[in-house]
């Protein structure tokens, strides 16, 4: 049963068209099956997972109608009553913008890191202006470039949108100073492709040179109590040839929700 003490978690598995190689749609699904196989306690926060009220799995396939999904997708978050804290499993990257518009609808006022080996700051990508690839032009649009700060990435196209604020390639040292300078409270999204693809293969567009995962726990952790909402995408289980990519991404989910139960 919900109640005010529960962290709520849903899964969106929406996948554009525009998908170099196809299957983040099955992301939730698989997470959510690997998470099954793991020890609910970690070992590196000495916790067990928080109480948790799951609403599923939300399918809306409109897949060359993105706008329509951003506008279906609200109403359901709406009709859920989507609550604090969340985690968000994907799908692609797109899911992030209907989230962060439900929060700011909801009249929260907050800031987004962005960790993602990618900008996602394009107008347009294969004529849509609503893409992965998109997504974080998009949520600048909505927030103001000044409150999306990107870390990690190590690729972009020439003339894009770049990143007003953030650093490129690192993560857990940059994200420690403004975290030392500013409160939050936060919205992270994280971009399974900042992992290097030696350790995180199953994603549709991998880039050499990424963090490991003792950076991205440690980056996590570092947002304890500045937390209001995670989302975590682009897994792409066709792409694996074992379940370590998923069971890593399981992994990562269970220390998001340990660190939400903080707040």
């Amino acid at each position: 049963m919900k109640s005010q003490n529960n962290i709520e978690v849903i899964g969106i598995p929406y996948e554009g068209r525009e998908n170099f190689l196809r299957g983040t749609f099955l992301g939730p699904a698989k997470i959510r099956w690997a998470f099954e196989s793991i020890e609910w306690f970690s070992i590196y926060q000495k916790k067990e997972i928080p109480d948790v009220y799951d609403h599923g799995d939300f399918y809306l396939y409109l897949l060359d109608e993105p706008e329509k999904f951003n506008e279906g997708c609200v109403e359901r978050l709406n009709e859920i009553h989507l609550s604090l804290p969340f985690v968000a499993l994907g799908g692609d990257h797109l899911i992030t913008y209907p989230l962060i518009k439900y929060l700011k609808e909801k009249n929260y006022t907050f800031k987004v890191i962005h960790l993602d080996a990618h900008l996602d700051r394009r107008d347009s990508f294969h004529g849509s202006r609503f893409s992965h690839a998109t997504v974080i032009r998009r949520i600048e649009e909505l927030l103001g470039p000044e409150n999306v700060i990107s870390f990690g990435f190590r690729s972009y196209y020439p003339g894009e949108h770049e990143a007003k604020r953030g650093e490129a390639f690192k993560v857990f040292e940059p994200l420690r100073m403004l975290v030392q300078e500013e409160n939050g409270p936060f919205y992270l999204t994280i971009d399974l492709d900042i992992l290097d693809p030696s350790i995180m293969s199953a994603v549709s567009n991998p880039e050499p040179g990424g963090i490991n995962f003792g950076e991205l726990l440690n980056s996590i952790l570092l947002l304890k109590d500045k937390l209001l909402a995670v989302d975590m995408v682009e897994l792409n289980p066709l792409l694996e040839k074992d379940h370590a990519s998923s069971t890593l991404a399981a992994v990562i989910f269970r220390e998001i929700l340990i660190t939400l139960g903080e707040r």
